[in-house]
């Protein structure tokens, strides 16, 4: 159901951008930028992004990243606490729309990712579980603030939520009489649902 009610948000966004990119031609002024190059931090690593603007109102965002690592954190999880390491390589594309006249600053942002997340975590016990997502493609929905489609240097800042199936989680050793999968799957840190915080600096041209 999610991901139909996202496709149709997505097909809208782009007619709507289609339909009506001649009209915004004669409106976007000398600073539009029809480019931008920027570069992303966020949860799932660091990624390259090329945005092409229709408008000053909608964008399209095409993204590459990965990570591979250790958590900046250790979650605890029902007064458990975790390390996790893990990698991740995905490619996104997504739409950028500015609904408000005279605050481009704000958007809206919809898109479709396609890669892997592969987790490995570990309990002060010594247990151990492969944590993986595998599913595609998975949905994205969130805001954004900054990042117009102006000339010169652009920032952005977005929260959001990746939308996917619940990860395969498998216990890869420690003591056979303990079994946290579960409480792994129904927490926040390994669940359906993703957040999603990136800083963005780039370019426009």
């Amino acid at each position: 159901m999610f991901k139909r009610i996202l496709t149709y948000i997505i097909t809208c966004l782009l007619f709507q951008s289609y339909a009506f990119a001649d009209d915004h031609k004669s409106e976007e002024g000398s600073d539009f930028a029809k480019y931008a190059v920027n570069f992303a931090l966020s949860g799932f690593g660091a990624s390259g992004n090329f945005q092409y603007n229709v408008s000053k109102k909608t964008s399209y965002v095409f993204a590459m990243g990965m990570f591979n690592g250790d958590a900046p954190f250790d979650p605890e999880i029902n007064g458990i606490s975790y390390k996790v390491s893990g990698s991740t390589n995905w490619v996104g594309g997504f739409v950028n729309h500015r609904p408000v006249e005279g605050s481009e600053w704000f958007r809206l942002v919809a898109g479709i990712g396609m890669g892997n997340i592969q987790n490995e975590v570990e309990d002060d016990a010594g247990n151990t579980y492969k944590v993986n997502y595998n599913e595609n493609p998975i949905g994205y929905l969130g805001v954004g603030f900054g990042g117009e489609a102006k000339k010169g240097f652009i920032w952005g800042f977005d929260l959001g939520v990746l939308h996917t199936a619940r990860p395969m989680i498998q216990k890869t050793g420690g003591s056979m009489d303990v079994d946290e999968t579960s409480q792994l799957a129904d927490s926040w840190m390994f669940g359906g649902l993703l957040p999603n915080i990136q800083l963005t600096l780039g370019w426009g041209f």
